[in-house]
């Protein structure tokens, strides 16, 4: 959920990285994925892949999160929809 985090991920040689804030269940204070996702992919450029986990109940959150520049979304709770 940090930029200097997925900086730290490209450093170190990561291919990819999922941003997610499960857990913000419990903190009522966390931003939500989508409210980061636009800064990581910034901080990252194309060195590494945005997956983004989290906030996805309906088709038009994947296109907005592919639209912000993640290159993949998880669907964990689709099958519930």
């Amino acid at each position: 959920m940090s930029p200097a985090d997925a900086r730290r991920a490209v450093e170190i040689g990561c291919a990819g990285i999922i941003l997610s804030n499960h857990g913000g269940r419990q903190l009522d204070g966390s931003r939500a994925a989508f409210d980061q996702l636009a800064e990581i992919v910034d901080a990252v450029g194309d060195r590494i892949d945005v997956m983004m986990d989290g906030g996805i109940q309906r088709g038009t959150h994947i296109l907005k999160a592919l639209s912000l520049g993640a290159k993949a979304v998880g669907l964990g709770r689709s099958y519930l929809y």
